[in-house]
């Protein structure tokens, strides 16, 4: 399965992931790739951790590493079916030269992983210019698209509904309110919208310094709203009845 999370930066799409990511790595192989070509990720989803040079994700998107997606693979200490791929601490912001021909290599990156594991979750940046936005909207299984519930997040959704329709994605697309506070009016963002939200996530204070633990290690009232609602998600996603 290929779940792409697509939405504006520091929407919590990280947070989201690493949930999903958790959860479907306890029945299968799953690896998260953070698609954000401009800064090292790898060292905050896996901090702690060394990395070779090779085995950035910028060399397989640029052309210059090899066929072996096992290689820009790196597993969870805690959770052994989850793997990260993303730029490491080695690589610095002009470290390679993307071409025309970078979203093919992005496109053959995912079907390299996909031999090689079971569910890809694509951590889309919010970059006009990421590669990795054209296959995933083409051939995602589902797009989730987390967005605030106010005017600047519906303004984002309808800009993109375009993009979506031309690319046959209406019926993989599942909306997702991310709440930032708690009175934002869902039933008024739906019609403005013109959407379901499949899911709300609550905001979650415990999770604004971003770490390494589980967004299930949360013990606030919040914290366990938004395992409950990533949980009813990820049954969506695996085709389960939720009601």
């Amino acid at each position: 399965m290929l779940i792409a999370i697509w939405g504006r930066d520091g929407i919590g799409k990280s947070t989201l992931c690493n949930a999903l990511g958790i959860l479907f790595a306890k029945h299968e192989i799953t690896a998260v790739i953070d698609t954000d070509l401009t800064q090292p990720t790898l060292p905050i989803r896996l901090p702690g951790q060394r990395f070779d040079t090779e085995s950035s994700l910028g060399k397989a998107v640029s052309g210059i590493g090899t066929g072996d997606a096992a290689m820009y693979l790196h597993q969870h200490p805690k959770h052994k079916e989850m793997f990260y791929g993303g730029l490491t601490d080695r690589d610095e912001y002009l470290s390679y030269e993307f071409g025309l021909d970078t979203d093919d290599k992005a496109q053959d990156f995912i079907e390299l992983c996909a031999e090689a594991v079971d569910t890809i979750i694509l951590d889309l940046s919010g970059q006009r210019t990421d590669p990795f936005v054209p296959c995933a909207l083409i051939h995602a299984d589902k797009i989730i698209l987390p967005f605030i519930p106010d005017v600047e997040g519906i303004c984002w959704f309808n800009a993109v509904k375009p993009l979506l329709e031309e690319m046959k994605a209406q019926g993989r697309m599942l909306p997702v309110a991310a709440m930032t506070d708690r009175y934002h009016d869902l039933a008024e963002t739906e019609k403005a919208a013109d959407a379901k939200f499949a899911a709300v996530l609550p905001f979650v204070n415990e999770f604004r310094q971003y770490s390494a633990t589980s967004p299930f290690d949360g013990t606030s009232p919040a914290a366990l709203r938004y395992a409950k609602q990533v949980k009813k998600l990820y049954l969506m996603l695996k085709g389960d009845d939720v009601a």
